[in-house]
């Protein structure tokens, strides 16, 4: 992903990449002000007006990237293949994250009711839908017949195929794939690359009325050998198959599966809603097994599933055997290593070292207004042990061979207040428990407030909850959040979140606490014209050693950002977005601030052939604490946060071109270009020069 050889072995480069690219980027993009648009429209057939809630949730920094991709790979397919209105289900509604409970109820009270639904025009006489929402919406759900069934053994006729071939590069040369001796190489093997700066992947999945769906996925990040001596073809594969109404089954899956149950207590490695401008959406609603197709090596199970159902009771069980990468020793396992990367020898001796076995099970009941479910879970990491290395922060961390966690959950639901939660325990007896209360006040309010309490020593490997920290342990908050819908043409969101770490946390050396508050004004005067502001406050403590002072002090510091966006569609085909970034950090005495701007344009013909997006921004950010994450569109499937940190201009242009029905091309160039720097990134990643340049090639193909 790295160094570019295309040309007689000659780097892009070297042939004026970075001074016609800027000039092309120019070209493309009209500055016509402070103008945007969401994107899409409804009269674009390849509507993608969801794709402005992701960007919102992309610009969230305590939103893991991973969990990002997942999402957007989710909504993706589910664009891709619609649901039918009059035989959608709670469960499909409850895939979408920006229905919230009482919502998806709302919409499934309306289609029972007032069925044969005509237009999905309809949905605006949905009680609590707003008009952002229901454009979010339009995508996943189109009008069919009721009967509409194909007999089962035309699979093959009715199935849908699709395959996706894809690479990525960097063009500049990165310091990893210098070409330098095999002595230098066998003295330093972990500062070089073992194998090319080419990342390639591919994937392949069946899919029938998403009854039965099959995936086969293979990856190759760049600087990983595809073929050598001690590698034949891709570094990692997966593989998977679901089966959904299948005999006694609900649901059955083998290969690669996520789960999610409750509110991510104990199981959780699909998505997790943070804290957004999204501000009443907090619960966690996918609670069902779901296969996993991605390129993530980490965030998946392998093994079998499945879920029986027998009237109000359902009954899932679970077991997966994987070996992840780590860090270990003879008997210990110190570390488990994410990334994925096995670019160098480090890399690879840390492949795949560690045993991990879990199995477990969940049991639910329901009706039509309360669901409550248990939850168990074991797990084992073969003859090693879990052992990280001792500090003060982790003296609280799972250690040991084994570890289990058990919990409860419920829902409760009346025509206008939710009530949910979850407790867990864990193997020593310590505690965890999270409380959301949602309520329509009024049809013009919408509001939501939870409790959660993590006991410093709980400890759940695979949980994922709503929090301020990325582990559900060590916090204990009360968050509330309201929405406004003002005067038709305005909306008023706020939330203010108050939380405590009565343990000491990772570059904190002592009990701490924060707090952190976002408001969001948005304005519609028109269909085709958005407008909002949103401000950000947030404030901690962290560890900060004064000069000629070698004592650690813990001290408070401050966030403030502010954003400007403003959506502008002049024409169907065309869409135009302009945002302002203002992010401003405060911690003993110092005040240093950044700033961005940034101009997208979208133009899409109604033919549905050919698509062009493009986009221009200057950044000043002057240290790491003022950095910005900043979404921007990518090849299908791919999703894309660009970091700003330093000053400089980013520009990109994406094309995707349906050259039939059955191929599509994607092609997408982004650089970067820093006015203060001579050198970007460090170690393997380093690159001479000011300029960083990434190309994106894609081709699907659907039958």
């Amino acid at each position: 992903m790295k160094r570019k050889y295309l040309f007689n072995n000659q780097p892009l480069a070297g042939r004026g990449w970075g001074s016609v690219f800027p000039i092309i980027m120019y070209l493309l993009i009209p500055i016509t002000g402070f103008v945007v648009q969401p994107l899409c429209s409804q009269t674009n057939p390849d509507n993608n007006h969801w794709m402005s809630y992701l960007e919102e949730l992309a610009g969230n920094e305590e939103l893991e990237e991973s969990y990002i991709e997942n999402l957007y790979e989710e909504l993706s397919y589910l664009s891709e293949n619609p649901f039918n209105i009059h035989t959608v289900g709670k469960q499909d509604l409850e895939r979408l994250p920006f229905l919230n409970a009482i919502q998806v109820e709302n919409l499934l009270y309306y289609i029972y009711k007032y069925s044969p639904v005509v237009s999905l025009y309809e949905l605006k006489n949905v009680e609590s839908l707003d008009q952002q929402t229901i454009g979010y919406l339009l995508p996943f759900l189109y009008v069919g017949e009721t009967e509409d069934k194909p007999q089962e053994k035309q699979i093959l006729k009715w199935g849908k195929h699709e395959a996706l071939l894809g690479t990525n590069f960097t063009v500049q040369r990165k310091a990893g794939y210098q070409k330098v001796s095999g002595e230098e190489r066998d003295m330093h093997p972990n500062l070089y690359y073992r194998g090319s700066p080419y990342a390639l992947s591919f994937r392949y999945t069946f899919n029938y009325r998403d009854k039965i769906q099959f995936g086969l996925t293979g990856e190759k990040d760049a600087g990983e050998v595809f073929w050598g001596s001690q590698q034949k073809g891709f570094d990692f594969y997966a593989a998977n198959l679901l089966l959904k109404d299948f005999g006694v089954f609900k649901t059955l899956t083998f290969g690669d599966y996520r789960l999610a149950y409750g509110e991510g207590l104990v199981l959780n490695n699909h998505f997790s809603m943070g804290k957004t401008s999204d501000v009443i959406n907090i619960n966690q609603k996918n609670t069902d097994i779901k296969r996993d197709v991605s390129t993530n090596e980490n965030q998946f199970f392998r093994g079998v599933a499945g879920t029986l159902k027998f009237k109000q009771w359902e009954s899932s069980f679970f077991f997966s055997s994987r070996r992840l990468d780590a860090s270990v020793d003879s008997a210990t396992i110190s570390a488990f290593k994410t990334d994925g990367f096995h670019r160098t020898a480090g890399d690879r001796e840390k492949e795949k070292t560690a045993e991990t076995t879990l199995y477990g099970s969940h049991i639910q009941w329901k009706n039509d207004y309360l669901t409550a479910g248990m939850t168990a879970v074991y797990y084992a990491f073969g003859e090693k042990e879990l052992y990280p290395d001792v500090k003060p922060y982790n003296l609280y961390y799972l250690r040991g061979k084994n570890h289990y966690n058990a919990s409860i959950n419920y829902s409760y639901r009346r025509k206008k207040w939710v009530f949910q939660g979850e407790t867990a325990v864990d193997k020593s007896g310590k505690m965890a428990a999270i409380h959301n209360l949602l309520l329509y006040p009024a049809s013009l309010v919408e509001w939501v407030c939870s409790y959660r309490y993590f006991d410093r020593g709980y400890n759940a490997l695979y949980a994922k909850s709503f929090s301020e920290s990325s582990a559900v342990r060590n916090e204990s908050g009360f968050y509330t959040g309201v929405k406004f819908h003002l005067f038709r043409l305005w909306e008023l969101a706020a939330y203010w979140d108050c939380f405590t770490f009565p343990w000491m946390k990772y570059g904190v050396d002592a009990p701490s606490s924060g707090n952190d508050v976002l408001f969001l004004l948005s304005y519609h005067p028109k269909v085709n014209m958005q407008m909002n502001v949103r401000y950000k406050w947030k404030e901690k403590e962290k560890n900060y050693i004064p000069e000629n002072d070698p004592e650690t002090l813990v001290i408070p510091y401050s966030q403030h950002q502010v954003r400007y966006q403003f959506n502008y569609q002049p024409h169907p085909a065309l869409g135009l977005k302009t945002q302002a970034d203002y992010h401003r950090y405060t911690s003993a005495g110092n005040t240093p601030a950044g700033w961005s701007i940034a101009q997208n344009a979208s133009f899409a013909p109604e033919n549905d052939r050919f698509q062009v997006d493009a986009g221009l921004a200057y950044f000043h950010t002057p240290d790491w604490n003022t950095r910005m994450n900043i979404y921007e569109k990518n090849v299908l499937y791919a999703s894309a946060s660009s970091l700003y940190y330093g000053e400089g201009l980013r520009y990109y242009a994406l094309m995707k071109w349906k050259i039939s029905d059955c191929f599509t091309f994607y092609l997408k160039g982004a650089s970067t270009h820093y006015y203060d720097k001579q050198t970007i990134s460090s170690g393997t990643e380093e690159i001479s020069g000011k300029e960083k340049s990434d190309i994106y090639l894609l081709i699907r193909y659907k039958f």
